[in-house]
């Protein structure tokens, strides 16, 4: 059936340009024909029906290619992270039993399975597509990654065709709605609602160029490239959002041609989507779906009457039950589990679980784990959320996951992971251990670092001698929390010292300070020591990525007291601009030249102004106080 959507796309508009990246251009006539070849190229290293084929590739033509391919043979794409560690990529495509992977960058010594790059993988024939329609096993989708966790769903034609037929013809989009994809194709999220919708309704795909730079760093390209390729519908994260309503690069002028904006993987905050639609005028919609579901409603409201909170009616041939535990429908406006029906639930569920699906697939209806009720117009809305996942700067973390790997550790008797909000919006993830015999926060880190993507690895440790538990031995996550979170090292009380024993120096003095502090933060973040660190280098080369970018834009926000951009770091992207950009703030906001009286210690001190910036955080946007900087006041 994916074989026949592509075909149906190069005879509606051969010359169409199916992706852009770059200066690549492809063709849809140029990637079927790209397909045939990479098809014949995996059937001579053995592929057929029913075999696996693992992708570690990054966004681009090559995995849009990749997919259609193992289509062509009636084989599985196996779509992996390239961030995942050498171990957990081995435990995937073991229990997958793939037979080849193609990745741009060859990293298993193993018999068990061919590495091939995507370029020595094309042939210069190609692969006759099949004459008789396929509409079997074409995908393997994991939904978490711990070994005793790990549940796998086979995904198949026919379910991927529905996917993309239900949201586009629920949304009306056309050719002319060019899609621009700055969400991971190996997610769920971006295959179905990136690729296969553009390909179904013969759109134009727009990615990003292949860079591993921080979507913080790259917003002013994100808005060159809505421009340049008539961008209408833009499918992205919370976090994405977040960043771009904080750009001052961005116009609403400049996201002109955008009609869809459409949120997924995680809740969406109201002040988010506020933002959004005061800067730009366009809401955001909120799609709710799952890994096992795929898109499952989106409110279609027109912008000017919708509101937020409301995801929607159910897509075409989706539909949806409230239930109570026994499994019987509620009323509307009732609370209870949602149950979803749709043709993009895979026909054997987890079918590396069987036991776990009996439970969660039942006469055709999938259990999301999620609370919810219908409204009087039957929209859903959402009232709370069951399962353990959680955002960490776009990147979903299991927390399961993560607490397997801290318990396996050697000195762990018991660990919870949990979700902190910073004053800085960003989520960090905190570990909680109890340990037996001496055990350092770096041996915990490394242990971690060595199991775990870094967006996985807990940023906050902290020891007790017992995890608080309820009557029924359930960890009580609510009493670790701790009140606002503070990183170590970086103290407003001292750095309050430091700049009045500077402030009567010279401008050069007090840039010589902020470099030096901004060094020794960076340092923290990193992990290395500050001497290590040039301070003409990027941030980018430094080793930031966005994860590391909100740790060190938080540390700037808990030593300064001042309400810096989250895009602050990348519009100046090394130590040295940025320290003369914060010489500039900190000048428009002086200290107060005495120490205050009966001043409490730095702890306390900390936490109280950060609990007032939080406040001034959640009153005013970024744009707000990037204007009354700009005239010198202080909010």
């Amino acid at each position: 059936m994916l074989t026949r959507m592509l075909r149906r796309a190069v005879e509606a508009n051969p010359a169409k340009t199916a992706i852009v990246q770059g200066s690549r251009r492809v063709r849809y006539d140029e990637l079927e024909d790209l397909t045939a070849r990479c098809a014949a190229g995996l059937r001579t290293l053995g592929i057929t029906s029913g075999d696996c084929v693992a992708v570690i590739l990054p966004n681009g033509p090559e995995f849009v290619t990749g997919l259609f391919a193992c289509a062509m043979l009636r084989a599985v794409m196996l779509p992996l992270n390239p961030q995942s560690t050498k171990e957990e990529l081995l435990g995937i495509m073991t229990d997958a039993r793939a037979k080849v992977v193609v990745t741009d960058s060859p990293m298993f010594a193993s018999s068990s399975v061919v590495e091939t790059d995507f370029n020595s993988l094309l042939s210069n024939d190609s692969e006759p597509a099949p004459s008789a329609e396929f509409s079997g096993p074409v995908l393997y989708l994991y939904t978490s990654g711990s070994t005793d966790t790990r549940k796998r769903l086979c995904c198949t034609q026919e379910n991927l065709f529905h996917e993309a037929l239900n949201f586009v013809d629920t949304m009306g989009l056309t050719a002319a709605d060019n899609i621009l994809c700055t969400i991971p194709l190996y997610h769920s999220y971006g295959l179905g609602n990136c690729l296969l919708d553009a390909v179904y309704s013969t759109s134009t795909l727009v990615f990003l160029e292949s860079d591993d730079a921080p979507f913080a760093a790259r917003c002013g390209r994100v808005m060159e490239l809505i421009q340049q390729e008539a961008i209408r519908f833009y499918p992205g994260v919370p976090y994405q959002f977040q960043i771009l309503s904080a750009s001052p690069e961005l116009t609403r002028a400049g996201l002109s041609t955008l009609k869809l904006c459409v949120s997924s993987g995680d809740v969406l905050p109201r002040l988010t989507y506020d933002r959004f639609l005061e800067r730009f005028g366009l809401p955001i919609r909120s799609l709710y779906g799952s890994t096992e579901a795929g898109s499952i409603s989106i409110n279609t409201d027109p912008d000017q009457t919708m509101e937020f909170g409301s995801l929607g009616a159910p897509l075409k041939n989706v539909t949806i039950r409230i239930c109570n535990e026994v499994g019987r429908d509620l009323p509307d406006n009732a609370s209870g589990h949602i149950w979803v029906k749709s043709p993009v639930i895979p026909p054997n569920g987890y079918d590396n679980r069987p036991e776990l699906s009996a439970q969660i697939f039942r006469d055709g209806y999938y259990n999301t784990g999620d609370i919810g009720k219908k409204d009087a117009r039957g929209h859903l809305v959402m009232t709370g959320r069951k399962q353990t996942f959680v955002d960490v700067e776009g990147f979903k973390v299991d927390l399961t996951e993560v607490e397997e790997v801290l318990q396996s550790h050697p000195h762990v008797r018991e660990a919870a992971a949990l979700p902190v909000e910073a004053i800085n919006r960003a989520t960090l993830i905190k570990a909680v251990v109890v340990t037996e015999g001496n055990c350092l926060e770096a041996e915990i880190r490394s242990f971690c670092r060595e199991r775990l993507a870094p967006y996985k690895i807990p940023r906050l440790i902290e020891f007790r001698d017992a995890l608080p538990r309820s009557p029924l031995g359930k960890v009580l996550k609510s009493e670790l929390q701790n009140g606002p979170v503070l990183l170590a090292g970086a103290c407003l009380a001292d750095f309050e010292r430091e700049w009045r024993s500077v402030a009567t120096k010279d401008r050069a003095q007090q840039i010589e300070l902020l470099a030096a502090v901004v060094q020794e933060q960076a340092a923290l973040t990193l992990q290395r020591k500050p001497a290590s660190i040039a301070r003409s280098d990027s941030f980018h080369s430094l080793g930031f990525d966005s994860l590391l970018a909100a740790e060190l834009h938080l540390r700037l926000l808990q030593l300064t007291g001042l309400p810096l951009p989250i895009t602050m770091l990348w519009n100046y992207p090394s130590i040295e601009q940025l320290a003369d950009a914060l010489w500039a703030r900190i000048s428009a906001r002086p200290f107060d030249p005495q120490p205050q009286a009966n001043q409490a210690d730095s702890s306390t001190l900390a936490t109280t102004t950060l609990d007032d910036l939080l406040r001034e955080v959640d009153r005013l946007s970024e744009t707000d106080v990037d204007a009354l900087f700009a005239k010198g006041e202080r909010p």
